[in-house]
């Protein structure tokens, strides 16, 4: 899996970051649950290919059934079309989890069952769920529209699959030859990262909590090697993006403590391994320890950022600013030190000059842009979105408005609808909201700030109490026929 993908990005509509009320609390002992020392994250050498006369690993185990709960078949949106619209206008919407998908190429497929939840009422050959072809690309497009129940099915028949075959494997009494496309422990491990990333964006806590404590019970009882005290845990098996998620998940039930000291931990992971490959001194390799320099730092950067928005959640803005600032100070320094990918450096600035904005230092936060637009050819979009933002934060709405003039995605138009009722323009920001709407159906059906303001302005400028409900509804008919999973949550509609 490719560890660039980590975490789940904040919808582009937002206006501005939304800190949790969470108090955050420090110096507390360092949770059993730390990623694993130098010592004992050593490369494990048990694949056929790397030891020929050992065993290939294999952990069935990994693919149990028991690990993975029942996907639910509905989400608070489809409670809320049941309450407020009549069934023979509500927008059908389809939360199985399965794929329609037929006549795909036979190259880069993958079988997925048609149904998570098998049918118990028939028996013999008939009992076998009917499969599906699917390719990368229908998966990049399920993503794309935010089907991540059918992704979440798709991992799990994976895994299922990998875990009969080695179960079948370990039943033989010779060793068969490793089949093409067969899949090992590292890709099995991969498919977890992709079931639990589906259930977090499905908000699905509860069972994200229970499949990755599953998981990780597996993990740290199964030994690589016979004899051996190392267990796969504490190996490179484990992906970096599970690592990731694994730490990610205790804020999500409001320990952000927890979640706080586990990406301290895997901070120090890389930089460990960091120091590791700049000790090597074997000339032949060099390339490549670049190259995993490289890659442990830009963990180790993600990871900061990572961090100091999760401080900045639980409104501990001076922590959040004391994380940035050496990472905007690299980022500056590696641009004047002519390092290519200049503009994907100055990247990690304008993101972290957000923090700054949320705190209410403006000026520092002008400033940065200030630096940042100096060192590129062509000012970004983003870079006078935030520029407009401090504008009118500052009251100043007549230029926040100039630096917009056009705006081209669903957050400018946004923020612009807002500058618009702040000017008391209270029907042109509700036009405006829903002219979004209207023109970016697809992208707003999963933003809640949109949906949200649109309802705030309706009990505001639409008169009787039976006039706003009728509107509100409308607003929730059209979101519903767009909306993704798990689409806005219910109470922005304020019904």
């Amino acid at each position: 899996m490719d560890d660039e993908q980590l975490t789940v990005p904040p919808s582009s509509s937002n206006v501005s970051f939304d800190p949790l009320a969470v108090a955050p609390a420090f110096a507390r002992a360092p949770s059993s649950n730390a990623p694993p020392t130098d010592q004992q994250q050593q490369p494990a050498h048990a694949t056929s290919s790397d030891a020929p006369s050992r065993s290939r690993l294999s952990v069935p185990a990994l693919g149990d059934p028991s690990l993975m709960g029942e996907l639910p078949t509905t989400d608070p949106l489809s409670i809320l079309l049941q309450k407020h619209l009549p069934p023979h206008i509500r927008p059908q919407r389809d939360l199985s989890g399965i794929w329609h998908t037929s006549n795909a190429p036979n190259t880069s497929e993958a079988h997925a069952l048609a149904n998570e939840i098998p049918n118990p009422f028939v028996t013999g050959n008939e009992a076998t769920p009917a499969v599906e072809i699917i390719n990368a690309d229908t998966v990049q497009q399920a993503a794309a529209s935010n089907s991540w129940r059918r992704i979440a099915s798709l991992a799990r028949s994976k895994l299922e699959h990998y875990s009969n075959v080695e179960r079948l494997s370990q039943q033989q009494l010779v060793e068969a030859p490793i089949q093409d496309g067969q899949m090992d422990v590292r890709q099995a491990l991969d498919w977890w990262s992709v079931r639990l990333y589906a259930l977090a964006r499905l908000k699905l806590y509860s069972m994200l909590r229970t499949e990755l404590a599953a998981l990780w019970q597996v993990l740290s009882t199964t030994l690589v090697e016979e004899g051996s005290r190392v267990v796969l845990a504490d190996t490179e098996y484990v992906p970096f993006t599970l690592r990731v998620l694994k730490a990610t998940e205790p804020k999500y039930r409001g320990e952000v403590r927890t979640t706080l000291e586990q990406y301290t931990l895997l901070i120090q992971m890389c930089k460990r391994q960091m120091r590791r490959f700049r000790a090597s001194t074997t000339a032949a390799v060099d390339g490549d320890v670049k190259e995993q320099i490289r890659k442990w730092r830009g963990r180790a950067e993600r990871l900061g950022l990572m961090l100091a928005f999760t401080l900045a959640e639980a409104k501990d803005y001076a922590g959040a600013i004391e994380i940035v600032t050496p990472l905007i100070e690299s980022s500056f320094n590696k641009v004047d030190g002519s390092e290519s990918n200049i503009e994907d450096q100055l990247q990690l600035v304008l993101i972290a000059s957000r923090l700054y904005i949320q705190a209410g230092d403006l000026s520092t936060a002008t400033s940065l842009l200030d630096r940042t637009q100096s060192l590129l050819p062509s000012p970004p979009t983003h870079l006078t979105h935030s520029r407009s933002l401090i504008h009118a934060i500052s009251g100043d709405f007549s230029t926040a408005t100039s630096l917009l003039p056009h705006p081209s995605t669903p957050a400018e138009h946004l923020n612009q609808a807002i500058i618009t009722f702040y000017s008391a323009h209270l029907d042109s920001s509700l036009s405006q909201l829903e002219e979004l709407l209207s023109s970016h159906s697809q992208e707003i059906a999963s933003a809640d700030a949109v949906v949200f303001n649109l309802a705030t302005l309706y009990e505001l400028g639409q008169g009787s109490e039976s006039q706003v409900v009728a509107k509100k509804r409308e607003v929730l008919d059209r979101v519903a026929r767009y909306a993704g999973e798990p689409g806005v949550s219910g109470s922005s509609f304020k019904l």
